[in-house]
């Protein structure tokens, strides 16, 4: 310390710096909102839910309409979304089996019917969204009604938890749908019924052991189809002349291995490898009397190219996936499975895992939502006997509704027919009239 400033040359002890004494913390005052000059903020509330906008969504908004009760309709892509993926396959059946006569009505009496797909001949994906799905969302019922671009993330019964104790009389009160919409959009409505129509194809089963996904599968998802894409057009070249595998023994395998058989007649270095779980030589179970000719006829051929070895294609019954290795860019995945007893890999430029589909659970998470377990069957809620429209177990839900392909879980014998009845029995329930 300097002396300069001290005329006896004597140091100065340095005073201690004084803290500033701490308060201790107080805790937030709650301010209440004066409610002579606040508006509470109303969440949308309606009868009834819908969600998704597929073949079964749609027909339920639209009988919804005509018995005008008030809905909201939610579709987290476009109408049709999962119809525009295949649309490029048959539908199996003629047309006029698979639409609503009050469909058919609407666009009809709307001046519309010169639009309309050729009822009489075996349509496809494309043509049933264009040609009558998309028709029925331009008539006066329907127009407006959709919301796109939104998707039901979790559901849950108003001002409860799952928890919660319920006795036999306790009003349940509405449902709340948590809701994403355009760029990350949240929001909560409120609706005292939900019809649940949102499928399983966004939900493929992945390729791995014991219905997980294989190691390296995700790595690899650049490469991998969960869809039959549209080997014979818009998808050709990702194809022709590789080496493809496909994984999986149902109509879409056979359908993949069908397509990619013709195509190696005219591309010659086209080298396919499948794989089946299945130690059976006819690897796709055909329907006794179906009555989708061509559905039979695609499964008929694919069992003879299984045994034939016809088409540059080479079969592997009991094979299941083990790993997958990324090789990296522009070079092949190698693909490790297990055949019996033994190891065999494959390097492959593309593979299709075709392995079923599946319902997404995560939506029901915060309900009382009973499965049943081995097909992954939910409650479809409505009160039938009848095992085609209820194949499920019971509900613990009432008011909540899954119609549809998502109601035949891990099946895949639902039809449209059994969803029209679904639905019809499922608005009897929410007006509380006897059906039709």
């Amino acid at each position: 310390m300097s002396n300069a400033n001290n005329p006896k040359g004597q140091n100065r002890p340095q005073q201690p710096t004084q803290q500033p004494t701490q308060q201790p913390a107080k805790p937030p005052v709650p301010v209440e909102n004066d409610a002579a000059n606040t508006t509470p903020r109303v969440e949308r509330r309606a009868t009834l839910a819908i969600l998704g906008a597929g073949p079964i969504g749609v027909e339920a908004a639209l009988v919804a309409s005509r018995l005008k009760i008030d809905f909201m309709w939610f579709e987290k892509g476009q109408v049709g979304d999962h119809l525009n993926r295949w649309g490029h396959l048959s539908t199996h059946a003629p047309m006029k089996t698979i639409v609503t006569e009050i469909g058919l009505e609407e666009i009809r009496k709307n001046g519309m019917g010169e639009f309309l797909v050729n009822l009489e001949d075996t349509g496809t994906g494309k043509g049933w969204r264009d040609g009558y799905l998309s028709l029925l969302l331009e008539t006066p019922l329907l127009a407006g009604k959709l919301e796109v671009g939104v998707e039901a993330i979790a559901a849950g019964r108003d001002n409860r938890l799952r928890e919660d104790p319920r006795g036999p009389r306790d009003p349940l009160g509405p449902f709340r749908l948590y809701l994403r919409g355009p760029n990350n959009q949240e929001q909560h409505v409120l609706a005292d019924a939900v019809i649940d129509c949102t499928g399983v194809l966004g939900t493929p089963r992945p390729l791995g052991k014991s219905g997980l996904p294989a190691p390296g599968e995700n790595a690899c998802r650049d490469r991998i189809a969960y869809h039959v894409e549209d080997i014979l057009g818009a998808d050709r070249k990702k194809y022709a002349d590789k080496t493809v595998m496909v994984v999986g023994a149902g109509i879409s395998a056979a359908t993949a291995i069908s397509n990619l058989a013709e195509m190696a007649k005219g591309h010659e270095a086209t080298w396919v490898v499948w794989l089946t779980r299945r130690p059976s030589s006819l690897p796709v179970r055909r329907i006794s009397q179906d009555p989708l000719k061509g559905r039979d006829s695609i499964a008929a051929a694919a069992n003879h190219i299984a045994c034939r070895a016809e088409g540059n294609i080479e079969f592997h019954a009991g094979a299941w996936v083990d790993r997958l290795e990324n090789q990296g860019n522009d070079k092949p995945v190698k693909v490790v499975a297990t055949i019996g007893n033994k190891e065999v890999s494959w390097e492959v430029d593309r593979i299709f895992s075709l392995c079923g589909y599946q319902p997404s659970r995560l939506l029901n998470r915060e309900l009382r939502m009973p499965w049943e377990s081995s097909l992954d069957l939910p409650a479809t809620g409505i009160e039938s006997k009848e095992q085609e429209l209820n194949p499920g177990p019971a509900t613990e839900e009432p008011g909540w509704y899954v119609l549809g392909a998502k109601s035949y879980g891990r099946a895949s014998g639902f039809d449209v027919g059994t969803g029209a009845r679904q639905i019809r029995q499922a608005m009897a329930e929410i007006l509380r009239v006897k059906p039709q």
